[in-house]
């Protein structure tokens, strides 16, 4: 398991209640939610959001089953097919849209050097951080601004292009900023732990319900109501925290983790290469496999490979000119010696004598007839060679 799959793991643990003990003390999710809707209908009421066409409550029957009831509508159905897991006691399922106070697109503008405010781009967000030296400015209407102005523990998430999905939590604004276009940002009730719910949006259930959502193009791209229909779990507010802090704790753990393993990822690649080398050499050694006598020894093989040689002259198949070899021998003094040699071929000649000499064999029929198999070999250095005759 690598640190990526470590971490996604306890992500799963954490949203489905498996991270940290549940306490019956804890308020449970169903009041919690029942605020975010109060909280929602108070900010309609003094008109600083919308009402969602889409609202709707998730519930749990008497048959165990999950419900949804469309609040526009009254329409009620059963979802229980889109429930992928259940959840401890006290917790409850809800749509990212019931929970968000706006789903809104960002800003489209060209990037400039100096305008009227910052405006953060999908290429600002790095590891988790906004480089704000590098964010541009725009223009834009002073009346606008508010409508895309960030402020802490908004998260943005990218829309398109092969980042789609990509979660950001807004933990500090240093300066007055805006987004751009190809962002979405989610705010959210205050009464819901940020973290928890930026670690939703790195969870595999998250992935899952947006590539779902997501079009298929050469620009891969999801919208809002993507997300708006995103099922997530709820914990209990102090469960939530809990969470959260487990997760922090962690945190440094798995990226170590991470380190280790992409470290003993090299390592072993290495040892791979090196275990081959090491095999290679052990082989061209003569130590991998044992030596048995039977088999004969290298110099039978060149003897062969020799005549084999010869005889493709002789068949024409090979030049005269390939014969010239060289002799690798071990001398009196145990050092290696290399001595370059030169065949000549006679019209009866077709073997060759390892020992460098030359043998002459009779014809019982025909004692007096000899034919030399093998005539001559000399050394380019003119040095002698013994020949023997065996009668």
């Amino acid at each position: 398991m690598n640190g990526k799959q470590l971490k996604n793991s306890i992500l799963q643990w954490a949203i489905q209640g498996k991270l940290v003990p549940q306490d019956p003390n804890d308020e449970p999710a169903s009041v919690l939610l029942d605020k975010i809707r109060q909280e929602k209908e108070r900010l309609i009421k003094e008109k600083k959001i919308k009402r969602d066409k889409n609202a709707s409550i998730i519930y749990r029957g008497e048959d165990n089953s999950y419900y949804e009831k469309m609040l526009a509508t009254g329409e009620v159905k059963c979802i229980d097919e889109e429930i992928p897991f259940d959840v401890p006691q006290g917790w409850g399922w809800e749509r990212w849209g019931n929970i968000a106070q706006t789903i809104q697109y960002g800003y489209n503008a060209p990037a400039l050097e100096h305008g009227v405010i910052k405006m953060v781009r999908i290429s600002d967000i790095q590891e988790n951080c906004v480089l704000w030296d590098n964010v541009p400015y725009c223009l834009i209407d002073e009346n606008d601004i508010d409508t895309y102005l960030l402020k802490v523990n908004d998260i943005l998430f990218a829309r398109t292009g092969g980042t789609v999905g990509k979660s950001f939590l807004v933990e500090e604004v240093p300066e007055k900023a805006i987004y751009a276009g190809y962002l979405i940002r989610t705010r959210y009730s205050s009464l819901l732990n940020p973290r928890y719910m930026k670690s939703f949006m790195e969870s595999q259930l998250y992935w899952e319900q947006l590539k779902n959502g997501t079009i298929a193009t050469a620009q891969p791209n999801c919208n809002g109501k993507t997300l708006a229909k995103m099922l997530l779990p709820i914990p209990p507010t102090k469960e939530q925290d809990r969470i959260v802090k487990k997760l922090t704790q962690l945190s440094s753990f798995l990226d170590n983790y991470g380190l280790c393993q992409d470290r003993l990822n090299l390592l072993n690649e290495e040892i791979k290469e090196q275990l081959k080398k090491s095999i290679l050499q052990e082989a061209i050694q003569g130590k991998l496999v044992p030596q048995l006598a039977e088999e004969g020894t290298a110099q039978d093989l060149l003897e062969q490979i020799k005549k084999e040689k010869l005889n493709l002259v002789k068949e024409g198949k090979l030049k005269k000119s390939a014969l010239a070899t060289s002799v690798i021998f071990r001398g009196d003094d145990n050092k290696y010696y290399s001595t370059i040699c030169k065949i000549v071929l006679f019209t009866h000649i077709y073997t060759y004598s390892p020992t460098f000499s030359l043998e002459r064999r009779s014809n019982e029929q025909s004692a007096y007839l000899l034919f030399f198999e093998f005539f001559l070999v000399y050394f380019h250095d003119n040095k002698s060679v013994m020949i023997t005759a065996d009668n």
